[in-house]
């Protein structure tokens, strides 16, 4: 009964209807066409076929500049492959065997340069970082035997792009963008529930029926999880049919660890909603937790490039841990074993959100 009132208490009210459902699909079809991104650091591994001094030399070059982190050699592929599904490099440099040898014989040679294109403006701007330095590096070999540039050989770099070939940034700030939009959902409507019952009075009414607060509040939870969890669907179908991104990894664990995120946003808006006195001081507490999750959650500017201090505080920032989630399972194709850290971290932010709705409400109503 008290789940029917609340789904006929959001249809009734025009405005609130405008907020869950206009206004986020406006945001979700216009915000993609205006959001860009910026780079900072650039994390470099290398596979070295040949190991020679030549290779190591240009692996010295990468390690003295102010934009790439070296994380040393590899032995193959499949752990760059791995190594990047979890964000630890950005770009994988491969070396051929004879690398050395074909140049000194004046010979051609190729250089693989895979990038991960998640972040489209990082893989762009990092590449020719890249191709500068091996550039650079080429140029000093020639000045240092006086050799003619005719006479030497070149390096051709081989550019690949993973989990994006196409280099388009609207594969990162949609998905973005729909992370924004369930968090909204599930903190901002929910901030504001309570405390608008305890202005116009209907608190007290409820508060002497037999129903339970635990009760209480999941029966509060309930309809905006459906409508949050419906949102995100909608979401995930526009993706599809009009900017043509579709889940790469498994829909009922992306569907899983969203319905927990949305438990984690909405115990937070109704704790927030029982400590507030009124809804202008909810809508303000809210707002301040949403830019500062949306600022370091990674989705304008990337996580490793954030300071130490920032990076700490996405610790407790469950918007970080989301938009992972959405990058490894909609971008990557992973699977649950590649989320095992974020799923456990939200679930675990769940249970103590939840908890401490309950235990505020019980303590400012009674």
């Amino acid at each position: 009964m008290l789940i029917r009132k609340e789904f006929l208490q959001v249809f009734r009210n025009p405005l609130m209807l405008g907020i869950l459902i206009v206004a986020p699909m406006v945001q979700f079809l216009l915000f993609p066409f205006t959001a860009d991104y910026e780079i900072k650091v650039l994390n470099i591994a290398f596979i070295d076929h040949d190991r020679s001094a030549t290779t190591q030399n240009i692996m010295n070059d990468f390690s003295s500049t102010g934009y790439f982190i070296n994380h040393g050699t590899i032995d193959s592929k499949a752990i760059a492959e791995k190594m990047m599904l979890r964000d630890k490099i950005d770009f994988i440099i491969e070396f051929p065997s004879d690398f050395e040898k074909n140049i000194y014989n004046r010979e051609h040679t190729t250089i693989a340069i895979t990038a991960n294109a998640i972040n489209t403006v990082k893989a762009g701007i990092g590449t020719g970082y890249v191709q500068n330095i091996l550039g650079e590096y080429l140029q000093e070999m020639m000045d240092e035997n006086n050799i003619n540039t005719r006479e030497y050989a070149q390096i051709y770099a081989t550019n690949i792009y993973w989990f994006n070939e196409q280099m388009n940034y609207k594969n990162l700030i949609v998905p973005g963008i729909l992370v924004i939009l369930v968090t909204l959902v599930g903190a901002y409507m929910t901030a504001l529930n309570i405390v608008r019952e305890k202005e116009i009075g209907t608190i007290e009414q409820i508060n002497v029926t037999p129903i339970k607060k635990w009760q209480f509040i999941v029966g509060k939870m309930i309809p905006f999880w459906i409508l949050g969890m419906a949102e995100f669907v909608i979401g995930v179908i526009l993706m599809k049919l009009i900017f043509g991104i579709t889940v790469q990894g498994s829909i009922p664990v992306i569907l899983a660890i969203t319905a927990i995120y949305l438990f984690v946003m909405l115990g937070l808006g109704f704790f927030i909603s029982s400590m507030s006195e009124n809804q202008l001081q909810a809508m303000f507490i809210v707002f301040f937790l949403f830019i500062v999750f949306v600022l370091l959650g990674g989705i304008f500017t990337p996580v490793e490039g954030m300071p130490d201090w920032a990076v700490k505080i996405n610790y407790f920032n469950p918007l970080a841990f989301y938009m992972e989630v959405i990058k490894i399972l909609v971008l990557k194709g992973g699977v649950l074993a590649d989320v095992k850290t974020q799923f456990i971290a939200l679930s675990v932010m769940a249970v103590i959100l939840d908890t401490a709705a309950v235990m505020s409400y019980r303590r400012t109503s009674n």
